[in-house]
């Protein structure tokens, strides 16, 4: 009775005991109890199991803590070896990675998840020592400092010998010989080939003969891909005989593979700033040409398609704007367009990112229409990526999610039907790779590129020579070589092309033209985009603060008072996500009841006001340096024509122009750049960012000797803020012309003006009003300069703003008053055009020009256009939503009360009229 006694009373001990420890101690093996208990319902079933355990964990934060998880090794002695994960935590996932340093990297497979453990497979090649590492990833646990850890006993070392691997006793011998005789990748006629992506990565430590990539890593198809990888140098690519084209359409994922292209193609000196320079990290467009291959890069965002049925809304990410009220899919079809207009420039491939994962991807509307609208007779390819071309996250899921992937991949090709579309399996291509991403092996959950900044040396054995690669990673530099095989074709059918040609390749310089948005934020696609070129060496790109752009972005407070729509992980941290319909963001129209006059109570950014003298205090005054700012398509060349003529030295584009050998100099020099014309400049380019910095640094506003007697330029915060200071204040005037002329003017003219950088001749292939409804950001272009905001997010207490800084700081001009309007100009900036030679200076803007005239380009400038009709549709199209249109009526009444404020009547001459 007593023993009785005693085992029960330590039976109530031992319940009390293990209901304390489960409530508040840490004991182990206690919460191991608990997960077999829920477990033991037969197989583990993820959706059942690990809700129960959430449930718990819910009621106690530190329960995760309990779980010992590690890892073993099964069967180790078998052809394919099993890994078991032991007690694996609820709300985790993990990688796990097999490595021979130098020689081979692969990933396991997760077959199955039951009764407490889960069971992955890996399958070696060859014979070596392997190591195995467990890392263990948070769901939904993202940002720039999340580690991953390691679970134990990683890395674990296994030894495969030869009978153990899956081929025949030559191992590595065998998968050479697979990579050699097997037909080039380009070549495979299936369209599933890259749909199923399957191989091994063999390392730089292997002798291979098979193609290598330039970091000494092969991949090697597997027997169900049937095809190899061929790899061309630098060299070949500068051999090439005929022009081709390479355009890759993505995000910064699919930057990287453009990234690569361009390492793979430049010398080390042309892109020994690629990182810091505006391609290295560029949100718009690039198109850059040396030799006879252009590579051409698109920002394309599709994580922002709109759902098909979708009203239109503005997406915010955190308190900043990521899109605007206009249909994304309506400015990605209009690129598409692009791309194809000229048959001439047709790409040889494309690199196109689909929005396959993302919220309101629809295959038919945003993915199969694209493939619908290529024309029958490109014979190019064009080559789909996904969401799952990226190191995060990918082949973690159950073996038979991979499979339903891929399936759902051939689906799609099959329903297309169209023998020039290849995808390419993004979770079998990146799974591989996961721990050679951009942050290495212990940061493997964060959101990353493959590719990543470096510096590592590559000695061609062909030459000896050696050269560096400043963009590295194995995988885009593949997805690289891919896009450079279907461009070339065969690489010994090429080889043997390039040896037969008569003629040279094409000219060496490198040539890049951009326009690259400050910020990734607000998300930019822009059909036909008004591109700055530049030449030779990639230079670095201007430093940009935060404050430079935090208000260009900021998202309208309408939809920051909504709720959040979802959240995702991003590199730098969670983003919540705000969709608000456009109907409740404050339009940008004007009210019946809305005044011309400014708030007066609006303060002017510091710089503006501190820098710059009112229009009151500088009439006649010469201790102030005039600016001139120059709005596109309002008479700027005439007007930087008369002060020529008048004798004025200039501080424009024209003094840094390499053929006149100044724009290198150290110091300000002051020289006539045409013999012809008695005409004088300084060595600066004061119309680029970084030419107005390098102005700054040359001291430019405060030199008495060079002095320069007027600065002109359009970049109007640029030269407010790093030219002009406290001391060295400056006066502003400027031309205005209303904007439906301007807008008109600018269409008409850069389709014709090939001398221009920002030349577009596929304008001329489109009508005014359809033009309009893609580049509706140049119906805001004078307010956006002025208060230094993005053109997308623009309200009315901006205009407002603009009307205060015009008031108070700028005299202005109307071009529809123009004589009376350049009186007013030479009286505000103390230039006496009394004398005889001035008067005909500023007659010659008048007339009509002659053979030769270069003086009277008011007229020459400009070209004969049709005249939009005042009332008309288009005409409303064109004012709809434009700031600039309020901001000009503004500027036409102000117009009256300053010509009274500096004394002038104001009377039209005959050639105003």
């Amino acid at each position: 009775m007593k023993s009785l006694l005693l085992i029960l009373a330590l039976a109530l001990v031992a319940f009390a005991l293990v209901a304390t420890k489960i409530n508040h101690d840490t004991n182990m093996s206690s919460t191991r109890n608990i997960r077999y208990l829920l477990a033991d319902d037969g197989d583990w079933d993820e959706d059942d199991d690990v809700q129960q355990l959430e449930d718990i964990s819910n009621n106690d934060d530190d329960l995760v803590q309990y779980f010992e998880t590690s890892f073993r090794v099964v069967n180790e002695a078998a052809p394919e070896l099993q890994i078991e994960i032991i007690n694996p935590k609820p709300r985790y996932q993990y990688s796990v990675t097999v490595e021979s340093v130098g020689k081979y990297t692969g990933t396991a497979t997760l077959l199955s998840q039951k009764k407490g453990k889960l069971v992955y497979s890996w399958r070696p090649s060859f014979a070596d020592t392997y190591d195995i590492y467990v890392h263990e990833l948070e769901r939904n646990r993202y940002g720039a400092n999340v580690k991953t850890p390691l679970i134990q006993p990683s890395p674990l070392s296994v030894t495969i010998s030869p009978d153990q691997t899956n081929t025949t006793s030559e191992g590595i011998e065998s998968l050479d010989e697979r990579a050699r005789n097997m037909i080039p990748c380009q070549s495979v006629t299936d369209m599933n080939v890259f749909s199923r992506f399957d191989g091994d990565w063999i390392g730089p430590n292997v002798n291979i003969e098979a193609d290598t990539l330039r970091t000494g890593w092969t991949f090697v198809p597997s027997e169900a891909m049937n095809c190899t990888f061929e790899t061309f140098s630098q060299q070949d690519l500068l051999s090439m005989p005929e022009k081709k084209s390479i355009h890759v359409i993505g995000t910064s994922k699919e930057r990287g593979v453009y990234l690569a292209l361009v390492d793979l193609l430049l010398s080390d000196d042309e892109k020994f700033h690629i990182h810091k320079s505006v391609i290295g990290q560029c949100w718009g467009r690039v198109n850059m040409t040396k030799g006879n291959l252009e590579l051409v890069y698109q920002d394309f965002r599709v994580a922002q398609f709109e759902a098909p049925d979708a009203e239109d809304y503005v997406e915010c990410h955190n308190d900043l704007i990521a899109k605007d009220s206009g249909k994304f899919i309506d400015n990605a079809t209009s690129v598409w367009h692009e791309v194809f207009q000229d048959e001439t420039s047709w790409p040889s491939v494309i690199l196109m990112v689909t929005g396959k994962g993302e919220n309101n991807w629809d295959f038919d509307y945003h993915t199969r229409s694209f493939v619908e609208m290529l024309p029958s007779s490109w014979n190019g390819t064009l080559i789909f990526t996904d969401g799952y071309f990226s190191p995060r996250l990918v082949g973690l899921s159950a073996n038979d999610v991979h499979e339903k992937y891929k399936s759902k991949l051939e689906e799609y090709l099959e329903t297309m039907d169209d023998n020039r579309v290849r995808w390419v399996d993004g979770k079998g291509i990146s799974k591989e790779m996961r721990m050679y991403a951009e942050f290495g092996p212990e940061f493997v959950t964060r959101s990353q590129h493959f590719h990543r900044n470096c510096n590592e040396s590559i000695i061609d054995e062909s030459t000896g020579m050696t050269s560096h690669m400043r963009v590295c990673g194995n995988v885009t530099d593949l997805i690289a070589q891919l896009l450079l095989g279907f461009t070339l074709g065969e690489k010994k059918d090429y080889l043997q092309t390039v040896q037969q040609a008569e003629e040279e390749p094409g000219d060496m310089k490198l040539t890049y033209c951009y326009d690259c948005p400050k910020k990734l934020l607000p998300f930019h696609i822009t059909p036909t985009p008004r591109l700055t070129c530049a030449e030779g060496q990639l230079h670095e790109r201007e430093n940009i603060s935060d404050e430079d752009t935090k208000a260009e972005q900021t998202c309208p407070h309408s939809c920051m008072s909504q709720g959040i729509s979802w959240s995702f992980g991003s590199q730098s941290d969670t983003v919540n996500v705000r969709q608000c319909p456009a109907s409740t963001i404050t339009p940008v129209t004007r009210t019946a009841e809305t005044s011309n006059a400014p708030n007066e109570s609006i303060e002017l950014p510091k710089s503006i006001h501190s820098n710059l003298v009112d229009v009151s205090e500088g009439v006649g005054q010469t201790s102030f340096t005039p600016f001139f700012w120059h709005i596109p398509k309002c008479a700027g060349t005439a007007i930087q024509n008369l002060y020529f003529c008048m004798g004025l030295t200039l501080a424009n584009q024209v003094g840094a122009n390499p053929k006149f050998k100044h724009n290198e100099e150290t110091a300000l020099v002051e020289f006539k750049p045409w013999k012809r014309y008695d005409w004088s400049v300084i060595n600066v380019d004061t119309t680029t960012r970084a030419g107005i910095l390098r102005a700054q640094e040359l001291g430019l506003v405060s030199s008495k000797d060079p002095k320069v007697d007027l600065v002109v330029s359009g970049e109007f915060d640029s030269v407010v803020s790093h030219l002009f200071d406290k001391t060295n204040r400056g006066k502003v005037f400027a031309m205005f012309r209303h904007p439906v002329e301007r807008l008109e003017s600018l269409f008409y003219y850069l389709q014709k003006a090939n001398w221009e950088s920002t030349f577009h001749p596929e304008w001329a292939r489109t009508s005014l009003r359809d033009w309009a409804k893609i580049h509706k950001g140049e119906k805001n272009w004078m307010v956006h300069k002025l208060v230094k905001k993005d053109v997308h997010s623009l309200t009315m207490d901006d205009l407002e703003l603009a009307k205060q800084i015009v008031k108070e700081k700028i005299l202005v001009g109307l071009e529809s008053k123009f004589v009376e309007s350049i009186h007013r100009f030479n009286v505000y900036s103390g230039i006496d055009d009394s004398s005889k030679e001035r008067q005909s200076c500023i007659a010659s803007l008048a007339r009509v020009p002659t053979k030769g005239d270069k003086l009277a380009t008011r007229a020459s400038n400009s070209d004969p256009h049709p005249k939009t009709k005042p009332g008309s549709d288009l005409w409303k199209l064109l004012t709809e939503d434009s700031l600039d249109v309020l901001l000009y009526e503004y500027i036409e009444e102000i117009y009256e009360h300053q010509g009274e404020m500096i004394g002038l009547k104001i009377k039209d001459s005959a050639d105003d009229k």
